[in-house]
């Protein structure tokens, strides 16, 4: 292969060094030798697309995430082609990938982690994208300390979801596993894989052959070390309940006591949490407080109102008895989660310890 990259527009890139490899291409990072500027770039072998009947698949790649524009997403800039590859030029990370740890994330370390990981997805849901391969390979880390979700290879619009294998077993739910229909919840369920390894430094389910790994997928029960945070203890077994009827949304997230406190303590805006505030002044019909242009008080919330608003609203926990449902012994988690009344959450089951 050439050194040198000549793109449709007439771009010169300069081959660098080799990131990493996937199953039809490598990515290198490459130079733009017109602005001097870095960026990754993935050489994707067209002979293997016509081969695996994939090409379909990586231009809804270069779609999704060209048309996506969000901090916390892998930016691609441009892409072009020849007659043996496709090239796609995206942000170049230059602190690469999260690695496997190899002692337990700080709390505070996984809060970042995390609160990046949620606006991404956040946006991606909200454009009804759903991306299926969230692994730590994918989460990559800019020089300016910001954590990138990227390879879109998996992702897909939730109208084109088709019941199929997708992704990275040690971050598959049930529902993948089992080739069933699925949506949106794969996504969670990868985060709190994710977010699990971080802590435990191990994956949620681990076996020596692939199909002992889907058994305990589907069946054994999440088993979380007692001296993580009760909150963040909730979060994880909810994020990898096995129905996904239970597990809860990223805006479900957004209003979890653990990301609310941790949002809270690092200054950072819950749009969430301020929508759930407004729907109860509009549900409620309180009257808000207003000041005249001298400053004086015109109205003016009750004491027992402005109570109200400091505590959160209970989720009754009840029994499933559905497929997935690992745990018998539910318990109460009141004050836990702050879940939408709309949002249909049955159950999310207590974390067993160890």
């Amino acid at each position: 292969m050439n050194s040198i990259i000549m793109s449709s527009n007439g771009t010169a890139y300069a081959l660098k060094t080799q990131l990493g490899s996937g199953s039809f291409g490598t990515v290198y990072q490459v130079l733009d030798l017109k602005t001097n500027k870095y960026y990754a770039c993935k050489i994707i072998s067209k002979a293997l697309l016509y081969q695996y009947n994939a090409e379909s698949m990586i231009r809804q790649e270069i779609q999704i995430q060209s048309t996506l524009n969000h901090k916390n997403i892998l930016k691609v800039y441009h892409s072009f082609e020849d007659n043996q590859n496709i090239y796609i030029i995206s942000e170049y990370c230059s602190k690469g990938s999260l690695q496997f740890p190899k002692t337990p994330y700080q709390e505070k370390d996984v809060f970042n982690i995390c609160i990046s990981l949620l606006g991404a997805l956040d946006c991606l849901h909200s454009n009804k994208i759903i991306h299926r391969d969230l692994k730590l390979d994918n989460v990559f880390l800019h020089e300016d300390g910001t954590y990138k979700l990227g390879d879109f290879g998996w992702a897909t619009y939730i109208d084109k979801v088709e019941p199929i294998l997708c992704g990275t077993t040690e971050y598959m739910p049930p529902e993948v596993v089992l080739k069933q229909q699925h949506d949106y919840k794969v996504d969670c369920y990868s985060l709190g894989a994710l977010i699990y390894i971080l802590l435990h430094t191990h994956f949620p389910f681990q076996a020596n052959s692939q199909s002992d790994l889907i058994g305990k997928i589907k069946n054994q029960d999440i088993i979380v070390n007692s001296h993580i945070n009760e909150d963040l203890q909730i979060l994880i077994q909810a994020l990898l309940t096995k129905n996904p009827i239970d597990r809860p949304t990223v805006q479900q997230l957004y209003l979890s006591k653990w990301i609310k406190k941790q949002m809270k303590l690092n200054n950072i805006f819950n749009k969430y949490e301020n929508e759930q505030l407004k729907n109860k002044f509009r549900q409620k019909k309180i009257t808000i407080k207003t000041l005249d242009v001298n400053g004086s008080v015109k109205t003016s919330l009750s004491d027992s109102q402005k109570n109200s608003l400091t505590h959160s609203s209970s989720t009754q926990i009840s029994s499933s008895n559905n497929l997935y449902s690992p745990v018998a012994n539910r318990g109460n988690i009141d004050q836990i989660f702050n879940f939408k009344d709309f949002d249909n959450i049955n159950s999310v089951p207590q974390p067993k310890l160890y």
